[in-house]
């Protein structure tokens, strides 16, 4: 999610491919933020009568709307690893290791400002949604995943990209446990990044194994920087994603008639899991063929691979009727024909492909005003935080005297008191 140029350039080394761009993975993750834009716009303002399974164009859409978490989730392993293992000072001292920690729970964090409906609040309305987890927070997870999983392999010197696909395999073969097991007992916050029954889109099981497996090949890239400009990685990840579309249901089942394992059978019943893991193989083959035969790429379209924060924070916003209760759901949910849904979400692309030309433009005027109101804001607010802390402790010290005095009086007169009531019952 920063500039191009700061994120997919292999840092200088002695391998001829070193100096040259990785442009594939901003093509990647420019699709799958363009795809979730039209994907979200659809879902949410198509009227439910147009949707019928067995259109289609419709299925076709579906299918193809159904590819976009995946890709984007292995994308952003993909490029988190891939910059990480570019620092090659130890943990603590790697610059990426802080940066991922921060931009993970800033992720988490932004996750649940999304979700805050302003006027609820302020009636101190606090509503079930406002801890729904999304993809912001799961992303964020998957980063702390990543940074744990690189201290761990550090820690015990194993190989990380080894644990990476070890880890990412559990996390998709425990799904149907963490799926189908009762999380009640935990608090509400918690409960919702293991199930989706109080309103949470997205779960960290098991989207966060698409980004440890994406961070396989951004290990591999890393080390390996020329798979990028050649022929044999995207042939490797074709034949691959091939051969798990067609034969991993196949191969699930024979797993569990060996092991006799239950979750080998539930996979091989719903197999979704695998099945999109293979469409994001032939995905990622695709996009690296564009970025070898593309010679001028436009730069704004990497540029939006490279914004998809923004992106998704201001669509958010905009889709879903969030902060202030005004929003495109707010007028049109559901209730769009396919014409109108069509050309609507073409108009909603356009809106954030001039958002990202200018972006540059809107932070250079819009945001210097921002900081030094708000730095001015913050000063008056530290200002009279110790002024308030200062009186406060004042206050509670008096008060505390004054109880202390009054406790001691009372005290005193009850010991008196029964003292002469003793008295005068012996007389």
């Amino acid at each position: 999610m920063d500039l191009i140029n700061k994120h997919t350039a292999i840092k200088p080394a002695s391998n001829p491919f070193a100096n040259r761009r990785v442009t594939f993975i901003d093509l990647l993750r420019a699709y799958a933020i363009l795809m979730m834009l039209q994907g979200h716009f659809t879902d949410t303002l198509l009227d439910v009568s147009y949707r019928d399974p067995d259109n289609l164009i419709f299925s076709t859409w579906s299918f193809m709307r159904g590819m976009t978490a995946p890709i984007f989730f292995f994308a952003s392993g993909l490029i988190f690893v891939f910059l990480l293992m570019r620092d090659t000072a130890p943990f603590w001292q790697n610059v990426r290791v802080r940066k991922g920690l921060k931009r993970g729970i800033e992720l988490i964090i932004i996750g649940y400002v999304l979700r805050m409906s302003f006027p609820r609040l302020l009636k101190g309305h606090i509503y079930p949604g406002l801890f729904a987890v999304d993809v912001l927070h799961c992303i964020g997870l998957a980063l702390l995943v990543l940074v744990s999983v690189y201290a761990l392999s550090s820690y015990l010197r194993l190989s990380y990209p080894l644990l990476l696909a070890i880890g990412g395999s559990l996390v998709f073969y425990f799904h149907f446990d963490f799926k189908n097991a009762d999380w009640s007992f935990l608090p509400l916050v918690l409960e919702n990044y293991f199930t989706k029954a109080n309103g949470s889109v997205f779960t960290p099981i098991p989207w966060v194994g698409y980004s440890m497996l994406g961070g396989v090949l951004g290990y591999a890239l890393n080390r390996r920087p020329q798979w990028a400009f050649g022929q044999l990685l995207p042939l490797a990840l074709l034949a691959a994603g091939l051969l798990v579309h067609y034969r991993s249901s196949w191969a699930l089942t024979q797993l569990y008639e060996v092991t006799g394992l239950e979750n080998f059978k539930a996979h091989a019943n719903f197999n979704f899991l695998a099945w999109r893991m293979g469409h994001v193989f032939i995905a990622v083959a695709i996009f690296i063929w564009i970025a070898q035969l593309w010679r001028n790429i436009p730069k704004l379209l990497l540029r939006i691979g490279s914004e998809t924060l923004v992106i998704y924070e201001v669509h958010f916003v905009l889709l879903y009727s969030t902060w202030l209760g005004i929003g495109l759901s707010s007028y049109w949910y559901r209730s769009l024909t396919p014409v109108q849904t069509i050309i609507g979400a073409a108009l909603f692309i356009g809106f954030f492909v001039l958002l990202i030309a200018h972006i540059d433009k809107i932070r250079k005027y819009r945001w210097p005003w921002w900081r030094e109101n708000l730095a001015v804001a913050a000063g008056y607010g530290w200002k009279w935080g110790k002024e308030g802390a200062v009186f406060g402790r004042e206050r509670a010290v008096f008060i505390w005297r004054v109880l202390r005095v009054r406790v001691v009086r009372w005290y005193l007169r009850r010991v008196y008191r029964a003292a002469y009531q003793s008295g005068s019952g012996e007389e």
